[in-house]
């Protein structure tokens, strides 16, 4: 695809008429037909307006492709990794995060005082499934690990009484 067929295709898909960009653009109508069927090539300056009036990037126009920078990707690949220890579910109360982890798992997302379980099956999690759990303590109600005499449990909780950390998001193995 070249510029004229991206000049084309944006315009038509933003719903407007090549007389509605001509104005917007600040050039005739024939100007953007001449364009829209590659008989010419709209100068920088014009390049410019044309990006801005379609709300896209002049880079994109004349190649196709997106400055890194606004790539929607960009964001998520430009995040460290932060590795999370995945620790065996614990015994009798224990703390859960005591010991060496089995393993790490890895997060995009910053996650205050994290620290994953391996689900056991009574849980009635698949096999494999991983639950991470943040150790900061909000003032919200929701899924909590806690401390039960005797274990630990997954309960809904309304208060943070007991509270060792809060399950924030489960890993499914596919």
């Amino acid at each position: 695809m070249d510029l004229a067929e991206r000049l084309k295709i944006k315009r038509k898909k933003l719903g407007l008429s090549q007389t509605a960009l001509a104005e917007a653009v600040g050039v005739s109508q024939p100007t953007i037909a001449n364009w829209e069927s590659g008989g010419h090539t709209p100068r920088r300056a014009a390049l410019s307006r044309i990006a801005k009036a379609l709300d896209t990037d002049p880079s994109w126009l004349l190649s196709g492709e997106l400055p890194a920078r606004l790539n929607p990707a960009h964001r998520h690949l430009a995040k460290p990794i932060h590795h999370i220890p995945v620790y065996d579910w614990p015994e009798g109360g224990a703390d859960p995060a005591s010991g060496q982890p089995a393993r790490y798992t890895t997060t995009s997302e910053r996650v205050g005082d994290a620290f994953a379980l391996n689900a056991i099956p009574s849980l009635g999690f698949p096999p494999g499934t991983v639950l991470v759990f943040d150790r900061a303590s909000e003032e919200l109600p929701g899924r909590f690990l806690v401390q039960q005499p005797g274990g630990l449990s997954l309960e809904v909780r309304h208060s943070l009484d007991d509270v060792l950390a809060r399950l924030i998001y489960s890993v499914v193995p596919h």
